[in-house]
């Protein structure tokens, strides 16, 4: 008789149980890692950034470290939108080419959990599901933490070895 009744209480159990799990966090943090060095910062100053280009706050004491040219190019970086939808996001991460760059992209997430394939692959997949679709600024919201830890060591590495992020992503279609 239970060998019956357990598929339907597993129907049962799963929208209840549903309504009591936690929703995943999103980064309200960003922390940057070079050598010994980090700095933390809000997510809000970053948002603020972007969309007035002066830097406040623990963001603004670290960009006075940053020439001029490379705060350019990290704006820039920082405001770029790709025109994926969710169903085109889910197929490129399913491609060899969108697991190679969910592996590569994962070593410069600091984690203490081996789960950064899968935080990166939940972001993304969450931001060009949200309104204001995928950006880079959508991304680092919607990553499943309170602080998304980059090293950027890693990332300076990374990005000379793939000839610069968007040779990385040229290669990517829906």
């Amino acid at each position: 008789m239970l060998k019956r009744l357990s598929p339907w209480l597993v129907a049962l159990a799963l929208p209840v149980g549903a309504m009591f799990m936690t929703p995943a966090k999103a980064a309200n943090y960003v922390s940057l890692t070079y050598g010994p060095f980090q700095r933390s910062f809000p997510m809000s100053e970053l948002e603020e950034y972007v969309s007035t280009q002066q830097a406040t706050g623990e963001l603004g004491s670290l960009m006075r470290l940053v020439p001029k040219d490379d705060q350019a190019k990290l704006l820039e970086f920082l405001g770029m939108k790709l025109p994926f939808n969710v169903v085109q996001v889910n197929g490129i991460l399913n491609s060899p080419i969108g697991k190679d760059v969910l592996k590569q992209f994962s070593q410069v997430t600091i984690r203490r959990d081996k789960a950064g394939e899968v935080a990166l692959r939940g972001a993304m997949l969450t931001a060009a599901a949200s309104p204001e679709g995928l950006s880079m600024m959508s991304f680092l919201k919607n990553y499943p933490a309170e602080t998304i830890n980059l090293d950027l060591k890693k990332l300076n590495r990374m990005l000379k070895q793939q000839d610069g992020l968007m040779g990385m992503l040229g290669n990517l279609r829906p």
